[in-house]
């Protein structure tokens, strides 16, 4: 009898703490359905079960853009054993897209498994076992870093699996594209842009939230005390409008003079607004601001007297990409604070980010992404020059008070979508802006480490074009431009820059920078230790220097 309880408890257990199918996949299957991709049977969406050929068949074409083709075509096809899904099967196989299980029978009605549908997505986003880029062997690990998911960790494939991996593809950028599957689909009127930011706001609704903390640190340089920028941004902050949900501390240093009336010309000080006003708080900060303690103590401080259920880092100022490092402490001969101190000050500070954004130049690279990928979620930077106006803060801070529960993947799509619109407004040069999903940073490090290339990548960067050149050089290429003819490093670098913000006409920016030893040759010491202290392997330093 104790035993049968024992068995009995055991189960109840394992029932409250495994969430049912249908609780881990409703939400992206109900999305899909808004988009018109994804219907349910007379018995609901049935999630739990195996999908069939057909319907695998039927969503790879509809993630294709195929439905309306399907529906005016008038192929026919050889197969004996089609029903409802007779007219998708003609399509495909009129296309080559899909052969029957024998001469007479499509075989419409049998299972589907992960692999084969892992080799469709990949088709669809633009891969190609012809090209070489997988092979229905590898299907499913390239999926995975194709789209950014582990699907190793999905246990049995069925029509909820289908249903999030759909999701994610339409959330990937597909093969050499800037634009993602679902942003392509809806510029050629398969969906609305409403329909596409509904069916988003079901599939990132994995963690709900009630306040929002972003911590500033402001290293003001010459682009205060010249040019009165971090007061422009700060009148920006306050047309926001946060108040009780969104909670603002900013810290000040690095510059001689201030263009407001808040702020002392050539101190460091710390705010909070409240009620729509600047309060500045008690600080004895001794440290300069290029100093990463000066950034650690700040964070401590702020995680303290701001708790909040999510957490933003903005750092604001010049960026120099990682041979240069972020900001240029006017008071401390233009010092700057390396990527690696960076890290080190987050990791000292035991505080992790949802969203960690560079208002600065040049920081959107390789190193940068893999320096802080254990201390947050996304990262949004830039991998070229930006104006001196930088971000537009009232657009994003406005949807985060408006809306307490937005989603970190929605804010950052708003930050990128306002700076590129303002930045083509206010300033007279094209911009690049990227949103990274930094548990991918690891991944694309390692594709670099095994890429086989036919020359150096010091020979290849020659005929590709130097990142930041208008503000010195840094020796940081786009990885794409320069590393693309790996299909390997092509995924990993899209599944980590998954959304990119090009002005009209930008080419060869694909979200991501690299720095490759080319110009500044005289640098190359240095740049080893920063690259061996950031945490690289022997190995990635080796390739990186060409010493393999």
């Amino acid at each position: 009898m104790k035993r049968l309880r024992g068995v009995i408890l055991v189960l109840i257990l394992l029932l409250a703490i495994t969430p049912s199918v249908s609780a881990q996949s409703t939400n992206y299957a109900d999305g899909l359905n808004r988009l018109g991709l994804f219907n349910g049977t007379g018995n609901g969406y049935e999630l739990s079960r195996v999908p069939t050929r057909a319907e695998a068949l039927v969503m790879m074409l509809r993630l294709w853009g195929k439905e309306e083709e399907v529906k005016k075509n008038s192929y026919s096809h050889p197969f004996q054993d089609t029903s409802w899904e007779s007219s998708y099967v003609a399509f495909a196989h009129a296309n080559g897209i899909v052969n029957g299980i024998d001469e007479q029978h499509f075989g419409g009605n049998q299972q589907t498994t992960l692999n084969q549908f892992s080799a469709m997505v990949l088709r669809v986003l633009g891969y190609s076992e012809v090209n070489g880029d997988f092979t229905y062997k590898t299907a499913v690990t390239f999926a995975s870093t194709v789209l950014g998911l582990d699907l190793s960790q999905e246990g049995q494939f069925n029509r909820g699996s289908l249903a999030k991996i759909s999701s994610y593809a339409l959330n990937t950028r597909p093969k050499n594209q800037l634009a993602t599957l679902g942003e392509l689909l809806r510029g050629t009127g398969v969906f609305t842009t409403q329909g596409l930011n509904e069916a988003r706001a079901l599939w990132e609704q994995d963690q709900s939230f009630n306040s929002t903390t972003i911590l500033i640190y402001a290293v003001g340089s010459d682009l205060e005390s010249q040019q009165g920028r971090l007061t422009d941004d700060l009148d920006e902050i306050f047309r926001g409008q946060p108040k009780q949900n969104t909670k603002i501390l900013i810290q000040t240093g690095g510059t001689l003079k201030y263009h407001n009336k808040y702020m002392t010309d050539g101190a460091a000080e710390r705010f909070e607004i409240i009620d729509g006003q600047l309060k500045r708080h008690n600080s004895n900060i001794k440290t300069a601001a290029s100093d990463p303690k000066t950034l650690q103590d700040f964070l401590t401080w702020g995680k303290g007297i701001a708790p909040s259920d999510r957490y933003i880092l903005v750092l604001w100022d010049h960026g120099y990409g990682t041979m240069g490092g972020f900001g240029a402490d006017e008071l401390n001969d233009r010092a700057t604070m390396k990527v690696s101190e960076i890290a080190e000050a987050i990791d000292a500070s035991k505080m992790y980010f949802d969203l960690i954004v560079f208002d600065a130049c040049l920081m959107g690279t390789v190193e940068t992404a893999y320096a802080l990928r254990n201390y947050g979620n996304y990262l949004i930077a830039s991998e070229d020059s930006t104006p001196a106006g930088g971000l537009y803060y009232s657009t994003w801070i406005g949807a985060i008070e408006s809306n307490p529960r937005i989603s970190t993947e929605r804010i950052g799509r708003l930050i990128l979508d306002s700076f590129t619109l303002h930045s083509s407004i206010e300033a007279n040069m094209p911009t690049t802006m990227s949103m990274m999903k930094l548990s991918m940073a690891e991944s694309l490090v390692k594709a670099i480490e095994n890429v086989k290339l036919d020359t150096s990548l010091t020979n290849r960067v020659k005929s590709s074009e130097l990142l930041g050149k208008n503000d010195g050089i840094f020796d940081q290429y786009d990885l794409i431009d320069i590393m693309g003819q790996s299909p390997e490093v092509t995924a990993a670098a899209q599944a980590l820059a998954f959304e990119v913000r090009n002005s009209a006409g930008f080419k060869n920016r694909n979200g991501v920078a690299l720095y490759v030893p080319n110009r500044k040759m005289e640098q190359t010491q240095e740049m080893k230790e920063e690259l061996k202290d950031i945490g690289f392997s022997s190995k990635y330093i080796k390739m990186i220097f060409n010493e393999n």
